[in-house]
């Protein structure tokens, strides 16, 4: 065992300072002489540069640099325990992490302790070694080292748990990421953890389940219940699930063995609430297949009044799936007993950015999912920043929707809507698109008629513009919202892609017109002529095709931009698409509503999950003819700039050489 107490590297400095790794490059290189220099190295292991520990605390406090006053309590936390060799870190740290529960559970110190003591303590806290024992075995003779830097640890995070979590926060910077390859972000734990505390009775003991054996879950609830929580786990021996009662045991969990079926399934005890992470530590590897079978598990032993909160890739929870695994699906949601379904933003599983997750409610059941009366919450949020407020205001929308009590009345929900859930199992799609949600307006349908009406009065002043229509309040609601992959998915709209071309054979010249990315998000470019030659288009790119009259061509990047083609008979240049809609279409939909919606869409989001709204079928035709005139006005007055820009330019030229003199109105020549 390396001397952990003495020896940090530059990124452990770094940590301690609270500063960013180059920093301390520059501190080493800036005061390597004078009268406080920085410390000098003490070796190199593994390649690196090591330095002692208490000279680099010194010289922290003496310069104050950096940006912890509390240097010394924390140095102890940041020996370097990515000096340890590989084959043995993994092993080391987990040992360190099982003798901080030890010293949890018994409230002492354990340095002074030698290995014997230390086994026989560990013996007697955890007698059928289900938690810790044979941790503490595999450091061998080390023991007793490793009990003192515990004792260490836990003196500079003030308690044992917080050092503990301070070493699980390592685990990635160590190369241990295994235990945090599945963990959401803090703001997916926190939602968790509101709506397991809204849906638990405050007048009784709170008993939760972890079928699969995960933590993650949980482990933020401690601070929200009382002390004599209970969790039930199932009786696991895999390292993963020892990790998890470590963890919980250090944040004060009473550990409960659920009850193991003939068949093997884990049944939570009666009244309790399951939370449910897949894949988890516990179930890395498993497949979409797998994970819908867990959820059959996790439905068939639920006790009837109990409820489950599970969170899992939206492609198993909310997406389409293969026939087989829609149908196995199908059943559980014919149980009756899935209350509510809904697919949260991206990036909320750090180390999977792109995936997204959904989130199951199972509640109390089974009932008759074929009464009118059985409604299933729905709720797609691809564009909603998952802040505190988000958070609240969708926990109070899904315990609103609890069929046992009677919020959903005269609740106004801001998130999810009411289905009946027999059109949810009606759907051979994503289940969150069961039904469209109503866009509410954003202001008094009165005071939009009259600003409205207000900018129409501008521009009607201008006599080249007489606009046959007039806005008026509205007594409809609000229109419908899709996603454009749900009006893929159903054949409104047809997608169209863009050629890759060379940029050597585009440019302002005769030819056919061109449709790029710059020219789309390019302010500068609006108008502008892209072409590429006709014989080049045929020669070099025969597969291109040509874009027809009302395509909404689109790009998703430098920014999300859409035009609608007034003509067609342009070119895209890949990575531009189009978007044209075909016979199915529904009236509602309006080629330029449909360009502004993408125009005004969230980057960083799947362009599939973009929301589209879709008009009144009465309204649908004067919306388009309006916004048609409102394109064509556009265009005239961009043609009409560049000519005005042209003949500056010529005006200018013509007359500064001469070449040309003004007129006044009486057709005398100007004086110059």
């Amino acid at each position: 065992m390396p001397d952990l107490q003495q020896l940090v590297t530059i990124a452990d400095v770094a940590h301690l300072a609270r500063v960013r790794r180059p920093v301390v490059s520059v501190w080493r290189t800036r005061h390597a002489d004078g009268s406080m220099p920085f410390p000098s190295p003490a070796g190199r292991r593994q390649g690196r540069d090591v330095f002692a520990l208490d000279e680099v605390v010194a010289w922290l406090e003496s310069t104050r640099r950096g940006n912890n006053p509390e240097v010394r309590q924390d140095a102890a936390g940041d020996a370097a325990l990515d000096l340890l060799p590989d084959e043995r870190r993994g092993t080391d740290v987990t040992g360190l992490l099982a003798l901080l529960t030890l010293r949890s559970t018994v409230g002492a110190a354990l340095g002074a302790r030698s290995t014997a003591d230390l086994l026989d303590l560990a013996d007697e806290v955890d007698p059928d070694d289900r938690l810790l024992y044979r941790e503490l075995r595999a450091l061998c003779d080390d023991l007793p080292q490793w009990a003192a830097h515990a004792d260490a640890l836990t003196t500079a995070r003030y308690t044992a748990p917080a050092a503990a979590h301070a070493l699980v926060a390592s685990h990635r910077r160590l190369g241990l990421d295994d235990v945090t390859a599945h963990s959401p972000s803090p703001a997916v734990l926190d939602l968790v953890a509101r709506l397991v505390v809204d849906l638990l009775d405050p007048d009784d003991t709170p008993v939760l389940a972890a079928p699969f054996g995960e933590s993650d879950l949980l482990l933020p609830l401690s601070s929200r219940l009382r002390d004599d929580r209970t969790v039930a786990l199932p009786p696991d021996d895999s390292p993963a699930a020892r990790h998890a009662r470590r963890l919980l045991v250090l944040d004060g969990w009473l550990l409960t063995d659920a009850t193991v079926d003939d068949d093997g399934l884990v049944a939570p005890p009666p009244g309790a609430t399951s939370l449910v992470l897949l894949p988890s530590t516990t179930r890395p590897d498993a497949r979409v297949a797998e994970l819908v079978d867990a959820l059959a598990a996790l439905e068939s032993t639920l006790p009837r009044e109990a409820r489950a909160v599970v969170l899992a890739p939206a492609a198993v929870l909310c997406d389409r799936l293969p026939r087989a695994l829609q149908s196995a699906r199908a059943t559980l949601l014919r149980s009756g007993r899935v209350r509510a379904v809904v697919r949260l933003p991206a990036r909320l599983r750090p180390t999977q950015p792109n995936q997204r997750l959904g989130l199951w409610l199972l509640g109390p059941g089974p009932s008759d999912v074929r009464a009118p009366d059985h409604r299933t919450a729905i709720a797609d949020l691809p564009g909603t920043h998952l802040d505190a407020a988000a958070a609240e205001d969708l926990v109070t929308d899904l315990v609103a929707a609890d069929p046992t009590g009677t919020g959903a009345r005269g609740h106004a929900f801001r998130f999810t809507r009411l289905v009946p859930t027999r059109d949810v199992l009606a759907t051979s799609g994503a289940l969150v698109t069961a039904r469209p949600v109503v866009a509410r307006p954003r202001s008094d349908p009165a005071a939009q008629a009259h600003e409205l009406a207000a900018l129409l009065a501008q521009l009607a002043a201008d006599e080249r513009h007489q606009p046959a229509w007039a806005p008026v309040p509205g007594a409809q609601g609000g229109p419908a919202v899709v996603t454009l992959g749900t009006l893929l998915a159903r054949g409104h709209v047809r997608l169209v892609r863009g050629t890759r071309m060379e940029a050597d054979d585009l440019g302002d010249h005769p030819g056919i017109v061109v449709r790029t990315a710059t020219s789309l998000t390019t302010p500068a470019e609006v108008g502008a002529r892209t072409a590429v030659d006709r014989l080049v288009l045929a020669r070099s790119y025969p597969r291109s095709r040509m874009t027809e009259a009302g395509d909404v061509v689109f790009c998703t990047a430098p920014r999300p931009a859409a035009i609608v083609e007034p003509e067609g008979l342009t070119v895209l240049a890949a990575p531009v698409r189009a978007l044209r809609l075909t016979d199915d279409a529904p009236p509602g939909l309006v080629p330029h509503v449909l360009a502004h919606a993408i125009a005004g869409a969230t980057r960083g989001h799947r362009w599939q999950d973009w929301p589209v709204p879709l008009l009144p079928t009465g309204q649908a035709a004067a919306v388009a003819a309006a916004l048609a005139d409102l394109a064509a006005t556009r265009a005239a007055t961009a043609a009409r700039l560049r000519t005005i820009d042209a003949l500056t330019a010529r005006l200018v030229e013509a007359t500064t050489t001469g070449s040309v003199h003004l007129l006044t109105t009486d057709t005398s020549p100007m004086e110059g």
